[in-house]
């Protein structure tokens, strides 16, 4: 059984991830959400629950109402102390949550009731996909070769530069209820350390974007500003912070694959022959990819940097497809590439003719030539 209990309207609207695949990253840099809230979390001993609710939750509504904070009593998470404890949770700002606990151990002072300790606790571990399928180690998806893939464009750093999702990859789901998590963990007040100083290069971390908090990789650390340029690893796009404003990860957090491929257009390149693609480019790309089925092909990987050239396929509510590159060289917004950057993929093998048996018949029979 869980009790919810709010002091006011505002002091109850609950935060979330990103409701649908975009990228936390605006432009270059994210902005942390103006009213970030938190999540304080601690024990309460069967025996004191009461207490705390106290007659027709009059105690628990004052505690809301006083110092305009959301509680909620639910079941203990460690199979352990679900028979002795259950968990409090305290929602709001940082400022009203001390106010919160202030409050509740004046009334519940600790010569009288020892057992509250109002320590924090961390959420349970993430249930994602099993070590044993994907490992410890973080590993990023790659596009399926030979064939179309659906896709979502989840970030978009130019026309001819963006990540790419997998909606219909096995792991995909398992998302949103990772950003359900991270945001349940990294909101603590407490238990998550920052990332320590000097920040090393290529090491999966957690950044802050609007109301979220999301995996991320280090890129280059500015150590007179103490800043990190980051890219992030589920959604896409890139962004410098503050290193104090990254956090360590939890192991259990590392196991889902990487969901954003990096990834660049086949075929074309800006009409002027430079890299920098015109407001219209940009305009015609963000109309055929928003609110579209989209399927990618990969066609080759660039030779400097891996990352796939992929083809775009964009269809659209009457079931009219669009391939991005033509629809940009149509429209005279693109020219033709260079495709001495790319190296092409090589054909699937087929087998040899005199691998498979030769088959025949005369009549009614079939036989097997061997």
């Amino acid at each position: 059984m869980t009790l919810s209990v709010q002091g006011s309207q505002d002091s109850g609207r609950a935060t979330g991830g990103l409701a649908s695949s975009l990228s936390p990253a605006d432009d270059a840099a994210p902005q942390r959400s103006p009213e970030v809230r938190s999540v304080y979390e601690f024990e309460i001993p069967n025996t004191l629950v009461g207490l705390i609710i106290g007659i027709k939750g009059k105690t628990i509504k004052e505690l809301c109402v006083r110092t305009g904070v959301r509680m909620i009593i639910r079941s203990h998470h460690t199979p352990g102390k679900i028979e002795t404890h259950q968990i409090c949770a305290v929602e709001g700002s940082r400022e009203n949550i001390n106010r919160c606990l202030r409050m509740m151990r004046r009334r519940f002072p600790t010569a009288r009731f020892p057992e509250l300790n109002l320590r924090p606790v961390l959420p349970p571990p993430f249930p994602g996909p099993p070590a044993a399928l994907y490992g410890t180690r973080p590993v990023q998806l790659t596009l399926p070769e030979g064939e179309r893939c659906r896709v979502i464009c989840s970030a978009t750093i130019d026309v001819g530069h963006f990540f790419l999702q997998q909606p219909q990859h096995p792991t995909f789901n398992a998302l949103q209820r990772l950003d359900y998590y991270m945001l349940g963990v990294y909101m603590q007040l407490a238990g998550v350390p920052d990332l320590p100083r000097p920040v090393d290069v290529d090491k999966l971390c957690v950044a802050p974007a609007f109301d979220g908090w999301y995996r991320a990789v280090t890129l280059d650390y500015y150590q007179e500003e103490d800043e990190v340029m980051v890219r992030y690893v589920d959604y896409g796009g890139y962004g410098r912070l503050p290193r104090s404003d990254l956090r360590q990860i939890r192991t259990d957090f590392m196991t889902l694959p990487f969901q954003a491929t990096e990834c660049y257009l086949a075929h074309v390149m800006p009409a002027d022959g430079t890299t920098k693609w015109s407001d219209e480019a940009r305009e015609l790309f963000q109309m055929l990819t928003q609110g579209r089925t989209l399927e990618c092909y990969v066609v080759g990987y660039h030779i400097e940097d891996s990352r796939p050239f992929v083809e775009i396929f964009a269809t659209d509510k009457n079931n009219r497809v669009d391939r991005i590159d033509s629809a940009l060289l149509d429209a005279n917004l693109a020219k033709a590439w260079d495709p001495s950057k790319v190296r092409p993929v090589l054909p699937r093998p087929v087998p040899p003719l005199t691998s498979i048996p030769l088959v025949g018949h005369v009549g009614n029979e079939i036989f097997v030539a061997e």
